[in-house]
């Protein structure tokens, strides 16, 4: 639909692109800018070696402007800075304003005015992650487009694109959340097979029951000093997750979970991912929340089971963490 439109002059003056954190607002954002500026844009594509592509990548483009939050949020003296440009004579220019949610109402207001009656050639781009705090008459004045998640088979060819070996692009695209940032992100992430390890430790030592109290509490108190808590109990929540499907289809779970109940798994999933929410929404104590979740976790995992005296040693089982 943009190329549509920018191919048939009739892209609006004002776009807004709209998703999740790592749906790639920026990316097309600045790619949609671009193609705008370029004077030998090919289907809609910026032709990447004019004058003005080069300039653009080298982010010094004359006729582009990028905004985003100073701080918290976009003030009235960012928009005031580069207001005047735009109605300079000559030629097309682009603001891409990103987290345009983020405008306070006096931003937002000034940036009304110029949408009202805008410069012929000025194109802006805004990007939302929460489009409902923009204000209504932003919105109706807008080319609305909402970038939605990925399918599995889609972030995983991306990676492999980037060369990401097939089996961790695989493991990357089902905890994206079919977000391509994200995955990248996951991707570069030096820590990724470390967290992945731990939480995968975890995950065996709460299903066989084998830590006592003292170490529920010690896994706590550790994993509440993480910077990098939720992506942590993210991938937590992945064993489980995988054992309830593989246990529920013909699919096969791995062996470590194979004999955990289906209620045991399915309420796992839902207690972390409460956790996590609560985190995400709340300022409360994390190591006590993390020290219920593991006594609740090892709790529902292992009540409706008797684990014999070679559970701990079904196959797949994981080396247990040295920092504990």
């Amino acid at each position: 639909m943009l190329i549509r439109a920018l191919e048939e002059n009739k892209l609006s003056h004002a776009v807004l692109l709209t998703g999740p954190s790592g749906s790639g607002k920026k990316s097309w954002g600045r790619t949609l800018a671009m193609a705008i500026l370029c004077p030998g844009r090919n289907d809609g594509n910026p032709c990447m070696k004019c004058p003005s592509c080069r300039s653009f990548v080298n982010g010094n483009h004359p006729d582009y402007f990028g905004l985003s939050p100073e701080g918290r949020k976009i003030k009235i003296d960012q928009i005031r800075s580069i207001r005047q440009e735009f109605y300079l004579q000559g030629g097309r220019k682009v603001c891409l304003i990103e987290q345009a949610d983020a405008m306070t109402g006096e931003a937002s207001s000034s940036l009304l005015k110029i949408l009202e009656d805008p410069p012929e050639g000025l194109h802006f781009i805004l990007l939302a992650e929460k489009p409902r705090l923009l204000f209504d008459t932003i919105v109706s004045r807008c080319q609305r487009f909402v970038l939605k998640p990925l399918g599995f088979s889609e972030i995983a060819g991306l990676l492999e694109d980037r060369q990401v070996p097939s089996e961790k692009a695989a493991l990357l695209a089902r905890i994206s959340g079919g977000l391509p940032g994200r995955a990248y992100e996951l991707a570069e992430d030096e820590h990724f097979e470390g967290r992945y390890d731990e939480a995968k430790t975890l995950a065996y030592n709460l299903v066989t029951g084998c830590d006592s109290a003292r170490q529920l509490l010690s896994w706590a108190n550790y994993l509440s000093e993480k910077d990098d808590l939720i992506p942590f109990l993210e991938l937590l929540g992945m064993f489980y997750r995988d054992g309830l499907i593989g246990n529920l289809s013909e699919s096969k779970a791995a062996a470590w979970l194979s004999e955990t109940p289906l209620r045991g798994l399915e309420d796992a999933v839902l207690l972390i991912n409460n956790t996590i929410f609560e985190m995400n929404t709340t300022n409360v104590n994390r190591r006590l929340l993390l020290e219920k979740m593991l006594i609740l976790l090892q709790r529902r995992l292992t009540q409706c089971q008797r684990l014999s005296g070679s559970a701990l040693n079904r196959p797949g089982k994981p080396t247990t963490s040295s920092r504990l």
